[in-house]
């Protein structure tokens, strides 16, 4: 058994144990008793979260959903009553603060309290992030993840609003290593195989909250600098004082108004856009296949997180309902016919013949 298969199965069946062993305890609990889980994290598999949440709560005359003019969105989901087969959890709420997977980690880490779309402040008891802790710069001493699929990045240009551009069609490494730091007015179009030498190319990244920021970082090997990277303020073009954007459709609605941009983004938020297209990298099309082959490097496991430090043990309800969600999330059924995945965005984990041992590090087959 390969090693990236062995992870897999070891960290689910751990967990998995964990939630039964602890479900068997509250057995007993009363039908009126109520869970509540806030989910903090990345938000490139948004989507999938919802689907699998909406999902198990049985569809919308079945729960109530708020949400929070946020970007990205807040959204808390409520059943209106006990869910088959789970009476034991009473009245459910799943909260989600999708702030980003590097964000959902320190606050998973520290225990730090998130203000959900009801206006209550709940701590996460679980973050869904395609970084690692230690990438992220994150204390992983007491947390656990469970790998759930695989997540690919790419350089995304929107290409109407990026005349200079047209005939650039690839970025390598060390030019993206230089272009985090030194782009805008700074950065002609020639650098990167365009033909002009009197505009300016500018980067929209995703800010360090984000596993898009840390993952393509890690890939091409930046670190140690200052990035620039720019917004669009009143019609003006300026350096982000944020360092970057919370959600992909920040990066896009940039690209749409900054001439001659270049975003940091998930295939989920570039892949599917008209107008969009994405950067080869070192000659390599952004694809599923091509991750597949082991020849396209930008992208990592997504996994799920949970704190097992003994002073922040979760319920036995929350243990029962975080198993529930995640089978549904990782069943292989699910997985290989969802749109998201058939449609290029996601790549299941059954279907990686490929693995890597750190975020940024060698690709090795799984095969030979």
């Amino acid at each position: 058994m390969k090693l990236i298969e062995l992870m897999k199965m070891t960290n689910l069946n751990k967990f998995l144990a964990a939630g039964l062993v602890l479900a068997g305890i509250g057995l007993a609990s009363s039908a009126n008793a109520q869970t509540e889980l806030l989910v903090g994290g990345g938000n490139a598999t948004q989507a999938l979260l919802y689907d699998r949440v909406t999902n198990f709560l049985g569809g919308p005359s079945n729960y109530t959903l708020t949400t929070k003019s946020t970007t990205p969105p807040v959204r808390s989901y409520v059943s209106k009553s006990t869910i088959p087969g789970y009476t034991s959890l009473g009245i459910v709420t799943i909260d989600f603060s999708l702030l980003g997977g590097v964000q959902g980690l320190s606050d998973l880490a520290t225990q730090t309290a998130e203000t959900t779309a009801l206006n209550t402040s709940v701590v996460p008891a679980l973050a869904v992030s395609s970084a690692s802790p230690i990438a992220g710069s994150v204390d992983p001493t007491y947390l656990s993840g469970t790998t759930t699929l695989e997540v690919g990045y790419a350089y995304g240009v929107y290409s109407s609003e990026s005349p200079d551009l047209v005939e650039v069609t690839n970025i390598t490494e060390r030019q993206a290593n230089y272009f985090e730091g030194a782009n805008g007015t700074n950065f002609p179009a020639v650098l990167l195989g365009g033909t002009s030498t009197s505009d300016a190319v500018y980067l929209v990244a995703r800010n360090t909250s984000s596993a898009v920021r840390t993952e393509t970082d890690a890939n091409i090997y930046f670190s140690g600098q200052t990035i620039v990277t720019w917004t669009n303020s009143g019609g003006h073009i300026i350096q982000d004082a944020a360092g970057g954007q919370s959600s992909g459709s920040s990066v896009r609605t940039l690209l749409e108004d900054i001439p001659n941009s270049i975003g940091t983004l998930a295939f989920s938020d570039v892949i599917p856009y008209n107008g969009f297209r994405t950067l080869n990298f070192e000659g390599v099309t952004p694809s599923v296949a091509n991750v597949q082959n082991g020849s396209y490097p930008l992208w990592y496991y997504e996994q799920w997180f949970t704190n097992n430090n003994s002073s922040y043990a979760l319920t036995p309800n929350q243990y029962t309902l975080i198993s529930a969600l995640q089978q549904a999330y990782t069943n292989s059924t699910y997985q290989s016919s969802n749109t998201n995945f058939t449609g290029g965005y996601y790549i299941p984990l059954a279907n990686l013949p490929v693995f890597r041992t750190s975020d940024g590090g060698p690709i090795q087959s799984s095969i030979y």
